[in-house]
């Protein structure tokens, strides 16, 4: 049995004409929420929202949270509220989340109280740490991004399958721990190294094939979060190593 993996965007905060990166994992996990999420759910049909049961942010920049705003919006007031029959979504996020997402949302009850389980529940803590949700077991583990800034990967386990998830990170160990026995690694490549520049914050290109070579022919490497107009040559056509594209679908 395999595991479907949605492709919602697979862009960098710059786009250059895709869509930011976000993912839908087994038609009931979202991996973070960029902009377009709303739109792109319903693109897959309307019964992708009423089987939603997890939302998981990696951490609070805008190209991966701004499309919770709507998303809880239609869970509130549009069709998905129906659709979904009164059943609570789940949101996992680093320390700090809900702030980020209050700011984002302002005094709208669309969002409402953190204490306040019936329509959201919030698993925010901090990582290395645990926790089932519908039957979905996850594992959270501390990235390396920006250096004021607490950014989550995950592993899913559902349906017989692992997909790790680093959100955005430059390369480290925690990569490692994530890739270690899945499936499936999807991974980021924002690329943000120049010369004389300071500490990476995103993969860069060399950092993906040393990723690559590293690691066994398991797991699958899924590339995104990455500039469209600037791939370079060398890291096509290798085996185990796929770049995500907008709409596609993947299986694990």
């Amino acid at each position: 049995m395999t595991l479907r993996l949605d492709c919602l965007g697979s862009g960098h905060a710059f786009s250059h004409g895709a869509y930011w990166s976000g993912y839908l994992l087994g038609g009931r996990v979202l991996l973070d929420a960029p902009p377009q999420t709303l739109a792109h759910l319903y693109r897959l049909g309307e019964q992708t929202l009423a089987d939603l049961d997890l939302v998981v942010l990696s951490h609070v920049h805008s190209d991966h949270v701004f499309g919770l705003d709507l998303l809880l919006l239609d869970l509130e007031e549009g069709r998905a509220r129906d659709l979904r029959g009164g059943r609570p979504l789940a949101i996992a996020a680093p320390p700090g989340g809900y702030e980020r997402l209050r700011q984002i949302v302002g005094t709208s009850d669309r969002l409402p109280p953190r204490e306040d389980a019936s329509r959201i529940v919030w698993l925010e803590d901090p990582a290395p740490s645990s926790f089932e949700w519908a039957g979905i077991e996850v594992e959270r583990v501390e990235m390396e991004h920006a250096p004021t800034l607490t950014a989550h990967g995950y592993r899913a386990h559902l349906e017989g399958r692992t997909v790790a998830y680093t959100g955005d990170t430059r390369d480290c160990p925690a990569v490692d721990a994530l890739a270690e026995g899945a499936d499936l690694l999807i991974v980021e490549c924002g690329d943000g190294s120049t010369p004389g520049a300071p500490p990476a914050i995103h993969f860069t290109w060399s950092d993906i094939l040393a990723l690559r070579r590293r690691l066994p022919r398991t797991p699958e490497v899924l590339v995104t979060h990455y500039d469209h107009l600037d791939v370079p040559l060398e890291v096509r056509g290798i085996e185990g190593l796929t770049l995500a594209e907008d709409f596609a679908t993947y299986e694990v």
